[in-house]
């Protein structure tokens, strides 16, 4: 069990899945999010390749078009 904290709330994990896994494990829509990870944004790309590490800070953000 590893702990990170998601969108600013502690949360426990059985185990240390992907980045997309996370996402997608919420009922998110990976195509329509940016995250930052400690800090870095990470590119959508990298997602599936990255596991989280106990205390990891995973933010989530809408991504929003705009003019």
């Amino acid at each position: 069990m590893i702990e990170i904290e998601f969108n600013g709330q502690p949360e426990q994990l059985q185990q240390a899945p992907s980045l997309l896994a996370l996402i997608e494990s919420k009922q998110l829509n990976p195509k329509a999010l940016a995250l930052v990870l400690n800090q870095q944004v990470v590119p959508r790309s990298r997602w599936q390749a990255i596991q989280c590490q106990p205390n990891d800070k995973v933010d989530v953000f809408s991504a929003v078009a705009g003019g």
